[in-house]
């Protein structure tokens, strides 16, 4: 080829790369011609420069972390970029040595501003856009003059391969676009992650999951909540929508999934002895107990709403409690919960997870023997248990007292044998309701109690989706969310009974996540200090997401300082994703605040 024919090639490719370039975005700039650019081992750079004009025309040039993209004049690639710098000066510093300038006085000078300026750049990945999809790291030296655009969100959200999946979750943190950001279901099922300080935004985020979900309606799927905090038993309730700031996560919510009008769910209410005899006044029927919860824990929600002007329609028949108004409708099925003796009987070896191992193996060897087969309660089965059964099986003094003491323990749950009928658990785990809380912060339960229930739903569940995947007929998915998860799966050991609890339960917990992940069981974990939960959680959880945070927690989990920093100082509701199905390890998120769901502060009333 002649230099005629080079020359006219390139024209004709400068042409295209700007065609190109107007239909991906907006141009702002080119690639510069008198500084190089680097592809080199550790280095992919690109230095741009844009005019004063257009740099003072978009508020967010100027911040690092922006994503540009650049159309290579010589393969017509599109090539996504990232901001990791820039050059400023005023023209005066042409005019004077450094050593000079900082001692000159004189008055401001606008003009002295309106000089170009450099935007460093990393390449990330490029994409054939003419002939192919197919994305590739960004890899090939830039020839100058190349067009540089803001790319549309689409473009960003193709390049970086990040909104492909159903679980949409939130936005890319920028200022520029709306670049939506999603999850594969199936990664669900790897396990997630999500720290974060009080008030930067967990909950509302894990609301947002739910409420996903519940859109998504996938078939055979069923989320599982352990409400600890008093944070979801109510996200039936509408939104505070005469708020404007609820108003905001509203949108944003809407913009990824549309609207929300309503959640229907089911609650699992354990129920004690102590709070039977207070509360329902010997009437043990469903409707009363219903009406109970109601009054006591729905009721002061409704109120509030009320004063806030957002009036609301309440009925409620036998275990269904419904709420609507203009814009709302939803109910729950409210269903006490209590343990039967005869029904936990042969798993009662088991049930509490601060018996010792020969403990739990010899429990189970007497409950199995004739003698003690007609115990109806569990009561009764205590007071049967005597010296002449242990010196029988020639038990050591320390595994009698710990049988002993975690049978006194169990009674004290006050949970044992009450008059209420109840559905079987796993007729309540089997239902047809997508979303299932498990409500004990409103239940009075000890922290020994709340342990003892969910340890036992725990591995219910798990049997439930073992049984199906053994039937082939495991659809959806189970997903399993524990706020507060350092509470129940703790890495500190005290007594000897905590180290058997601590054991157990880690045991436990990584049996379920390690093999639930062929059986479609996936746990969310929500903590703010991941030191004091199970090292056997962080490292099987996938997925992390972090929230406004301690920098020196976040850099443990892999950012950088100055992202740590940052992090640490920013709004409710901007998180990191780091997650091995991200093609950059990490990138930083904003997700919808507060959620478009029943979620109230009633500290600030």
């Amino acid at each position: 080829m002649s230099n005629n024919g080079l020359f006219d090639s390139i024209k004709d490719r400068m042409e295209k790369a700007r065609a190109l370039a107007i239909t991906l975005g907006d141009i702002i700039g080119k690639v510069s011609r008198n500084m190089s650019n680097k592809v080199q081992e550790n280095e992919y750079i690109v230095n741009i420069i844009v005019d004063p004009l257009t740099y003072y025309k978009y508020n967010f040039l100027g911040k690092v972390g922006i994503f540009l993209g650049v159309i290579d004049i010589k393969t017509l690639y599109f090539v996504l970029l990232r901001v990791i710098g820039y050059e400023r000066s005023d023209v005066s510093s042409y005019l004077f040595d450094n050593s000079t300038i900082s001692t000159i006085e004189d008055e401001e000078n606008p003009g002295t501003l309106i000089n170009n300026v450099i935007i460093k750049c990393e390449m990330l990945t490029k994409v054939d856009i003419l002939s192919s999809s197919d994305i590739s790291p960004g890899d090939i030296i830039i020839e100058p003059q190349s067009p540089v655009i803001i790319p549309r969100s689409e473009i960003i959200e193709r390049a970086l391969g990040i909104n492909s999946g159903a679980l949409k979750i939130g936005f890319l943190d920028l200022d520029e676009a709306s670049v939506k950001v999603s999850l594969s279901l199936d990664e669900l099922n790897y396990h997630t992650l999500i720290l974060g300080t009080t008030g930067a935004g967990k909950t509302s985020f894990i609301k947002d999951l739910l409420t996903a979900l519940y859109k998504i309606n996938e078939e055979g799927s069923k989320v599982f909540v352990v409400d600890t905090t008093g944070d979801y038993y109510h996200m039936f309730l509408p939104p505070e929508i005469t708020n404007k700031q609820v108003k905001v996560g509203i949108q944003k919510f809407e913009d990824l999934y549309g609207k929300v009008n309503g959640i229907d769910m089911d609650i699992i209410y354990p129920i004690t002895h102590k709070w039977a005899k207070k509360y329902l006044k010997n009437n043990y029927e469903i409707e009363n107990i219903v009406k109970q919860y109601y009054e006591l824990y729905v009721n002061p929600l409704i109120q509030y709403l009320n004063k806030k002007g957002i009036n609301t329609y309440t009925s409620i028949s036998n275990n269904e409690i419904t709420i609507s108004n203009d814009f709302w409708t939803s109910k729950i099925h409210v269903n006490p919960f209590y343990f039967k003796f005869k029904s936990v009987k042969r798993i009662l070896y088991r049930l509490n997870p601060y018996f010792s191992e020969q403990a739990s193996h010899f429990l189970k060897i007497i409950l199995s023997q004739k003698e003690f087969s007609s115990s109806y309660n569990l009561n009764d089965f205590i007071d049967r248990l005597d010296d002449n059964v242990f010196e029988k099986m020639k038990l050591h003094r320390s595994t009698r007292e710990n049988i002993i003491r975690g049978l006194y323990l169990l009674r004290e749950t006050d949970m044992f044998d009450l008059k209420i009928r109840q559905k079987s658990i796993n007729e309540l785990l089997e239902s047809n309701s997508r979303i299932t809380v498990f409500d004990i912060y409103n239940s009075e339960l000890d922290d020994f109690t709340q342990k003892i229930f969910i340890y036992y739903i725990l591995d219910k569940i798990f049997n439930i989706r073992e049984k199906q995947l053994r039937s082939g007929i495991v659809k959806g998915r189970y997903i399993i969310i524990l706020d507060e998860a350092h509470r129940f799966f703790p890495s500190t050991q005290g007594s000897e009974e905590d180290t058997y609890y601590v054991r157990r339960v880690a045991g436990k917990i990584s049996m379920m996540m390690r093999l639930g992940r062929r059986r479609k069981i996936g746990f969310i974990f929500s903590t703010h200090n991941p030191a004091d939960l199970s090292d056997i959680i962080v490292q099987l959880s996938n997925t992390k997401i972090i929230f406004r945070i301690r920098p020196e927690i976040s850099e443990n989990f892999g950012l950088t300082k100055m992202e740590a920093k940052t992090l640490s100082w920013e709004n409710n509701g901007v998180a990191f994703i780091i997650s091995p199905w991200l093609r950059e390890g990490r990138i930083k998120v904003k997700v919808p605040v507060p959620p478009p769901v029943g979620h109230y502060d009633l500290s600030k009333t």
